[in-house]
């Protein structure tokens, strides 16, 4: 059998997808970027360096420049507005464009209300999710957990934004105990030697971190126990959620982030067993739970 050849008319429709693709990313890009700015001059930064940017550094016409500090002035939720901080990595622009989007969907829009007065943000990064939540839940109390020094110290000044808020350099995990915490060059890979990370992403060094278990956050620490969890750890999430033992019942909202198919089945038998019921979420790798 002879395979079909595509004719002449196919191979010119190609080019002409691939040209209305980009087009149509760059249009979404632009909107982004015009939703989140809060000027014209933040609107255009924000979209060559969520979007264009990437692109001119794949054709070698420009290039990342990690140490550098980008700041942007943006609108969340309702009238809240920050000063946000991303580093010129190719990574933390486009995050950033993505994150404050009208149009993403992080929580399912069917979730019961909610007005928590606690959240805690566990593996915080440069602290995105952070203000997120502070622009959703104005009155709430933010504690920010981040081990990795470079992200702490973008996160840091994230939070000069949340004037409630709290940062610590913990790592949050099944016990308290000062462990090994490996790393590498992408600023989300690191996770505790304990732990399965991603096979990917080969670490580069270790450090040594504190970790808490959220019981002994409560008991030993004198925080105010969460009502609101949000949990992305990079495969540790079942260690947090092992170690909370009963600050459970402040527990009204659980946020989880899982890394691998194991580790989801297993995070969604300890909420069940919780009696928390889970929402199906836009992004099938997160479970939505809350108190029944």
């Amino acid at each position: 059998m002879t395979a079909a050849v595509p004719d002449g008319s196919s191979r010119r429709a190609q080019p002409a997808r691939s040209r209305r693709n980009r087009l149509a990313r760059c249009v979404r890009a632009f909107q982004v970027g015009w939703e989140c700015g809060d000027s014209i001059t933040d609107r255009f930064r924000l979209f060559y360096h969520a979007e264009l940017k990437p692109s001119l550094v794949f054709r070698g016409w420009t290039r990342y420049q990690p140490e550098r500090m980008l700041t942007f002035s943006i609108k969340a939720a309702g009238l809240t507005r920050f000063r946000a901080y991303v580093r010129d990595n190719g990574a933390e622009a486009p995050l950033l464009a993505d994150f404050f989007s009208l149009k993403r969907r992080m929580m399912p829009p069917n979730l019961p209300p909610l007005r928590p007065r606690v959240i805690y943000d566990l593996g915080a990064n440069i602290g995105m999710a952070s203000l997120g939540f502070a622009a959703l839940y104005p009155e709430a109390r933010v504690y920010g957990f981040e081990p990795l020094p470079s992200n702490f110290e973008v996160c840091r000044l994230n939070y000069q934004n949340l004037p409630k808020a709290r940062l610590f350099p913990w790592a949050v995990g099944a016990r308290t105990e000062t462990t090994s915490f490996e790393h590498n060059e992408d600023p989300q890979g690191g996770h505790l030697h304990t732990v399965q990370g991603n096979p990917a992403l080969h670490a580069q060094g270790h450090i040594q971190v504190q970790v808490y278990s959220i019981a002994d956050l409560v008991r030993e620490q004198k925080l105010d126990p969460p009502e609101f969890l949000k949990i992305d750890v990079e495969g540790a999430e079942l260690e947090v959620l092992r170690g909370i033992g009963d600050v459970v019942q402040s527990i009204k909202r659980i946020f989880v982030e899982t890394h691998g198919e194991t580790v989801k089945a297993e995070c969604l038998e300890w909420l069940r067993a919780q009696r928390f019921h889970v929402t199906p979420s836009p992004n099938p790798a997160a479970l939505w739970a809350d108190r029944v």
